[in-house]
């Protein structure tokens, strides 16, 4: 991985900047997948109790 000046100095535009800099962390959020496991539970339950 390139030091924080090497980053600096090949990507002139910030916005670049930014994104080399917030790429280490996730892109979806644990809390966000959990969610969406446990909204597909309750669809499941839902739909087996009305067959």
């Amino acid at each position: 991985m390139p030091a924080p000046e090497q980053i600096r100095n090949d990507t002139p535009d910030p916005r670049e900047r930014d994104l080399a800099r917030r790429s280490k962390t996730p892109a979806v959020g644990i809390w966000v997948i959990l969610a969406l496991i446990l909204m597909a539970v309750a669809v499941v339950y839902v739909v087996s109790a009305i067959l």
